[in-house]
C-alpha cells in the first residue's frame, strides 16, 4: 500500500511538472510569420515566479470572430496591441485600443475582443498563473482590470530619449507589476548590463536593437519578445537607425 502511494505521489508530481512546462530561459523570441495562420505561440513554460507563463501572437482579420469568454480564476492576462485596432470589453469597460495600447484582465473577468476598422490587427496575449494561493481580491483592491490607450500616456524626456509610464501596482498574480515604454536614441544603451531579482519582458515595438544576455549579444527585430530570467546579466542597446521603442515590465 505504501509503495503504491509512493508511486502515485511521484506520478502526480511528474504530471504537475509536465503540465506547468519546462522552466523558461532568457532568450529572444522573434515575431513569427502570420501569413498563413491567425495565432502562434512564442513562449510557454514555468518561471521562478509563475507556475505557467505563455505569450501568443494573434492576428485579427476584419469580419472574423475574436477571442471572448471568462478568464479563469487562476489566470491573469495582458494584451498589447502591435498594429491596427481592437475593441476590448472587460465587464462594463469598453475601449478601442490602437498600437502601443494595453488591456490588463484580472482573473474571473468576462471579456471580449473585437476587430475594429478595415485593416488587420496584431496583438500579443500574455497569460500568467502565479504559484501563490488565490489572491484575486488583491487585484480588485489595487484597481482591477485596465484598458490603457498608449496615446493617452505622456512621454517624459530623458537624457537617452524618453519614457512612458503605464502603471506600477499590485495585481492578482503579482505583489508588484511595473510597466513602461522606453524610447532610446540611436546608438545608445538603456543602461549598463545588470542583474535583478525580478523576471522581465522586453517587447520591441519599433527600430532595431541588440540584447546582451550573459555576455552574448542577440539581435532584436521589431515585434520580438525577450524573456529575461531572474538573476541573468542583461543590457539592451539601440543598434538601428533612429530611435527604437520598447515595452519593459517586471514583476514580483
Amino acid at each position: 500500500m505504501r509503495l503504491f502511494q509512493g508511486i502515485f505521489f511521484v506520478a502526480l508530481v511528474t504530471t504537475m511538472a509536465y503540465a506547468q512546462g519546462p522552466a523558461l530561459k532568457s532568450s529572444v523570441y522573434p515575431l513569427p510569420d502570420l501569413s498563413s495562420v491567425t495565432e502562434k505561440k512564442l513562449i510557454k513554460g514555468s518561471t521562478s515566479y509563475f507556475s505557467s507563463y505563455e505569450v501568443d501572437v494573434v492576428k485579427a482579420k476584419p469580419g472574423k470572430s475574436s477571442p471572448q469568454g471568462i478568464l479563469p480564476n487562476d489566470t491573469e492576462e495582458l494584451l498589447i496591441v502591435r498594429s491596427g485596432k481592437i475593441r476590448v470589453t472587460i465587464g462594463m469597460m469598453n475601449k478601442v485600443l490602437g498600437p502601443g495600447s494595453i488591456a490588463f484582465i484580472m482573473p474571473g473577468e468576462k471579456y471580449k475582443i473585437m476587430k475594429e476598422g478595415g485593416e488587420e490587427s496584431v496583438f500579443y496575449r500574455l497569460k500568467s498563473t502565479s504559484k501563490s494561493a488565490d489572491v484575486r481580491e488583491r487585484g480588485k483592491s489595487s484597481g482591477g482590470s485596465l484598458l490603457v490607450n498608449g496615446d493617452s500616456i505622456d512621454t517624459k524626456k530623458t537624457e537617452r530619449g524618453g519614457r512612458k509610464d503605464f502603471f506600477d501596482r499590485p495585481t492578482s498574480m503579482c505583489e508588484k507589476f511595473e510597466m513602461h515604454v522606453t524610447i532610446l536614441n540611436e546608438g545608445l544603451p538603456s543602461h549598463a548590463p545588470h542583474t535583478h531579482a525580478q523576471e522581465e519582458i522586453i517587447l520591441l515595438m519599433k527600430g532595431d536593437a541588440t540584447m546582451a544576455i550573459n555576455n552574448v549579444d542577440q539581435k532584436i527585430s521589431p515585434g520580438s519578445v525577450v524573456f529575461l530570467a531572474a538573476g541573468d546579466l542583461h543590457g539592451i542597446r539601440n543598434t538601428g537607425v533612429g530611435q527604437c521603442e520598447y515595452f519593459a515590465f517586471q514583476w514580483k
